[in-house]
């Protein structure tokens, strides 16, 4: 899916462009628990994306109560406030709990959640995120940042620990966790300029690159109307017939 919409930047003097492109696979799996959508509402841009987990339909069913919920929080009170979008999280968190409580096939449903949200006339964006899905945002044609994993693996390099034999997905923090436990981060605002462009992913495709890589795909694939089909073929090569589930949402600014 591809949108381009035409923003008017405050004090710009001419108007900008920003083009959305989503696509998710099924990988190598035999059901894809990603979810993932965006939405204009007025002068804002939202994007979300969450890669699900749980047994058979339980990572699906939390994904897109994630991603659902969160866009329709969004849209009715859209805003970059820190607390009004940890708020937001932590509503998508109750419906998940609920659901746990209400199916026993449900219990063990948890859900990524990653999101994008950008102003149209101030030029500024914030990101949230809980779990290992990504955001990044490149500037310049280098990587400016992105979200950093709440997984085992990133806890033990931050602190310096001798990292065991362990599952690189395991996690420290989910949705579907008790609200006590869950930890949800959003990002300082910062501005976003003319020819920037961000990559929200699950890690069943950024596990297939390098940041350096992911600055030469996206930098060269912008203008191409096939981006996402080229980097999700590339990251399926090179799973080997293993490829997890992979999803992206491109935002490209113009």
């Amino acid at each position: 899916m591809e949108l381009t919409i035409q923003l008017s930047g405050s004090g710009s003097i001419s108007p900008l462009l920003y083009r959305v492109v989503q696509r998710s696979d099924t990988g190598d799996r035999q059901e894809n628990q990603d979810s993932l959508g965006h939405r204009r509402v007025g002068d804002w841009l939202v994007c979300v994306l969450a890669d699900g987990a749980g047994g058979h339909q339980g990572g699906e069913v939390a994904s897109q109560h994630a991603v659902n919920t969160m866009l329709d929080a969004f849209t009715h009170a859209p805003t970059a406030n820190a607390s009004q979008l940890l708020a937001m999280v932590h509503k998508v968190n109750h419906g998940i709990l609920e659901a746990q409580q209400a199916n026993a096939a449900l219990v063990d449903m948890h859900t990524t959640l990653c999101a994008l949200v950008l102003n149209q006339r101030s030029s500024e964006a914030v990101c949230v995120h809980v779990g290992d899905s990504r955001v990044y945002h490149f500037q310049n044609n280098q990587l400016k940042s992105r979200t950093k994993d709440h997984s085992i693996l990133q806890w033990m390099a931050d602190n310096r620990q001798v990292q065991p034999e362990t599952n690189r997905n395991a996690l420290y923090t989910a949705l579907g966790e008790p609200p006590q436990q869950l930890q949800v981060e959003v990002s300082p605002p910062f501005v976003v300029l003319s020819g920037d462009w961000f990559l929200l992913c699950s890690d069943g495709l950024w596990e297939h690159f390098s940041d350096d890589e992911l600055v030469l795909l996206g930098s060269n694939l912008r203008n191409d109307s096939a981006c996402a089909g080229h980097i999700h073929e590339l990251a399926q090569s090179r799973a080997g017939g293993r490829a997890d589930n992979l999803s992206s949402i491109l935002v490209f600014i113009d």
